[in-house]
């Protein structure tokens, strides 16, 4: 299973966090569990790959002299005035856990029917063990950086980003993917997760996760693409915002 950071609550405008982690061990197909593993292993060993993510963050813009953002994950996501988001997401690794992340939301162009959400200004997050920053994007880079609590971002960096866990179901095979898809729960909510495994490279390739309502929370789901990147990537310069 991917890592997923839970929403507990909005403070504000953005959406509290917690880790939430399967500490049981796999049940189900034997040998979905061993290539899930095996996924799992050369995954998390790479230096760095992109993720392009849809569903799981919206963000709002607020216009005026000075402007600033704000975004929302998970089941907080569904707020009056929020736009659905497109995430770009970097993620350096060493020794199989992540050491930043760098997190670029943009107005989705499907869903986006407002003017508003298309004046909305993408937004960089970028996130290491013991800090957390935006920026607001000009052009093609943000140019300086505000500090944020590591509370409010949505992920946490020094983790393994894949785990096996959950129930799993025989896999299938899919042309060069073999596809895997496991059950399990977070905060109240059965989640059904298929991942596909590019089989030459044990790479995980793509994700789906589907959140079931429970506990209160709205059904949602999201959906990356995983690209490997061909060098270490390099953090990005932060400027603060004076």
């Amino acid at each position: 299973m991917r890592r997923v950071v839970a929403s507990l609550a909005v403070l504000g405008a953005v959406a509290l966090g917690a880790t939430t982690a399967l500490a049981a061990a796999p049940t189900g197909d034997p040998q979905a569990i061993a290539t899930y593993r095996q996924a799992v292993a050369a995954t998390n060993a790479l230096r760095g790959y992109v993720q392009s993510q849809s569903g799981y963050v919206r963000i709002q813009d607020s216009l005026g002299p000075t402007r600033y953002a704000h975004w929302a994950w998970g089941w907080d996501q569904f707020q009056p005035g929020y736009h659905p988001a497109t995430e770009h997401l970097v993620l350096a690794q060493r020794g199989g856990r992540t050491v930043w992340i760098d997190d670029t939301l943009s107005a989705a162009p499907k869903g986006c029917r407002s003017p508003r959400c298309r004046l909305a200004v993408p937004i960089e997050i970028v996130i290491t063990r013991t800090r957390a920053y935006y920026g607001l994007i000009s052009g093609s880079k943000s140019y300086c950086f505000t500090r944020e609590p590591l509370s409010d971002v949505p992920y946490t960096v020094g983790y393994r980003w894949w785990t096996t866990a959950g129930q799993y179901a025989k896999a299938r095979p899919d042309g060069p993917l073999t596809e895997i898809t496991s059950r399990f729960t977070i905060v109240h909510q059965p989640v059904t997760e298929s991942d596909w495994i590019t089989t030459s490279t044990h790479l995980f390739a793509k994700s789906t996760l589907r959140f079931a309502a429970g506990g209160g929370h709205v059904a949602y789901a999201f959906h990356n693409v995983d690209v490997q990147l061909t060098a270490a990537p390099h953090l990005p310069k932060l400027t603060l915002c004076s």
